[in-house]
């Protein structure tokens, strides 16, 4: 992402500046800065959000932009030197992620803005939201196990164990991984990485963010029983968001829209010599805080919790 900008210089001597370090906020905070050399009426302070999406039509893809934020604050043009300035959050609003000129991204703006019979930006600092996502379900603390799930196709059998099914940044995942194969079909290779799914409007958009390290080179074989363990580093970078839901406007309104973020390992297997995919999904919840297991909750037995995993809808 690159460094912040924390404060912008704009047309003449005008700048803006934030009254703090960095642009980072959470939800429900207060934007706070200084203006100074102002010497235009109809002056103000405008914060807003947008989100930018693909949208998937019968003919092609649509490039979607919609304004989910816009704050005010005007400026007194009488007051020649530095004034204060203050915008409140709202305390609902999607984290932002990803630069602004990919899609999808939902990107904030601080902007110095001249009112005339066309709005002129005079100075723009992008922030950033990023709200705090904590989790407390301890159980989600424990190792967990997932499968076996079957390729119907070969009968191979998956069996999956991680450390855990709850996350944060700059975590390491741990898993450990079977690979059952009664019928000693050709297994040419194995993948494990950690991919972010960002679903707008039922539009998917998916990449992975950390591949996994461990020894998939003696993979390759015909073995009944492959056993390997992996390590999944959950990258600590500032356009990552947490896992989140966001719901914007009415059902059916032009300008609303749902945004799920979500994140899921991917286990990729290829088989045969034609290395035909096998994949299969299992969902993990990445999140900024966790609420630590008590010390009689350590003992709690491990879910089993196949229904959650995903398989390859062609297997």
């Amino acid at each position: 992402m690159g460094n912040l900008q924390q404060q912008c210089r704009g047309i003449g001597n005008t700048q803006l500046e934030l009254n703090r370090h960095d642009a980072i906020y959470v939800p429900n905070e207060l934007i706070t800065g200084t203006v100074s050399y102002l010497k235009h009426t109809n002056a103000f302070i405008v914060l807003t959000g947008i989100i930018y999406f693909k949208k998937r039509k019968k003919t092609g893809v649509e490039k979607c932009e919609i304004k989910f934020l816009a704050k005010e604050f005007p400026l007194n043009s009488h007051l020649n030197k530095i004034q204060n300035f203050q915008l409140q959050l709202d305390d609902q609003l999607p984290p932002s992620f990803n630069e602004p000129d990919t899609y999808p991204n939902v990107s904030y703006t601080l902007q110095l803005v001249y009112k005339k019979s066309k709005d002129q930006i005079q100075s723009s600092i992008p922030i950033r939201i990023c709200p705090r996502v904590q989790i407390d379900r301890p159980l989600l603390l424990t190792p967990l196990f997932f499968g076996p799930i079957e390729n119907h196709q070969t009968g191979i059998k998956l069996d999956v164990k991680i450390s855990r099914a709850i996350f944060t940044f700059d975590d390491i995942i741990h898993i450990f991984y079977e690979l059952q194969n009664s019928n000693q079909e050709y297994i040419h290779k194995t993948e494990v990485s950690l991919g972010i799914y960002y679903t707008i409007e039922s539009n998917v958009t998916q990449e992975d963010v950390s591949n996994g390290i461990g020894n998939f080179e003696n993979i390759s074989s015909q073995n009944k029983l492959i056993r390997n363990k992996v390590l999944l580093n959950i990258p600590n970078k500032i356009y990552l968001p947490p896992t989140y839901r966001f719901q914007y406007g009415r059902e059916g309104d032009q300008s609303s829209f749902n945004l799920a973020i979500d994140y899921k390992i991917h286990f990729k297997v290829y088989l045969g010599k034609e290395q035909i995919l096998w994949q299969v999904d299992i969902p993990i919840v990445l999140c900024n805080d966790t609420i630590e297991k008590k010390d009689e909750e350590m003992e709690i037995e491990s879910e089993r919790i196949s229904n959650n995993v995903t398989p390859n809808p062609s297997e």
